[in-house]
């Protein structure tokens, strides 16, 4: 049986961006699967890899926010596909996609596939335990994308 982690990140007082943890916890009630292990937290890309060794598929649930997207937007992003100057590998303060090369350089068990379901955001600046109307609309369809690709 292949081990997975599905990890929500994100700041739990910064309005949309307390989407991965909202989506971590209803994860944590609804999904079946006993070889999935649910976390969430506020985290960089160094502390990350910590979480990180030892299972064979993560996936991460953070927010975005690009220059075209619309709020609500749903991406599933494959981290083979991201770059080291993309938005998303410095979205944490330390370059995820570096922590990674750090890991596989030094022999870690790294994943054989990192996925991110990122949810295009609005408002990441307002002091607010709540996410925005569109972003919060979004929550259904990516724990179902979830529950789905874990229930295969």
């Amino acid at each position: 049986m292949k081990k997975i982690l599905i990890y929500g990140m994100g700041n739990p007082y910064r309005c949309d961006d307390t989407i991965g943890l909202k989506i971590a916890e209803i994860l944590k009630k609804d999904i079946k699967n006993k070889t999935a292990t649910i976390k969430s937290g506020s985290i960089d890309g160094l502390a990350m890899l910590d979480e990180i060794i030892g299972f064979d598929k993560v996936i991460l649930v953070d927010s975005i926010n690009t220059k075209s997207g619309v709020p609500g937007d749903v991406y599933k992003i494959e981290l083979d596909s991201v770059t080291s100057n993309s938005s998303l590998a410095a979205s944490h303060t330390i370059d995820f996609i570096t922590a990674l090369r750090m890991g596989k350089k030094f022999g870690y068990k790294m994943p054989e596939k990192i996925y991110v379901y990122a949810v295009e955001i609005k408002d990441n600046n307002t002091f607010s335990e709540k996410c925005t109307e569109q972003v919060s609309a979004s929550i259904p369809e990516v724990v179902k994308r979830i529950i789905d690709e874990v229930s295969e």
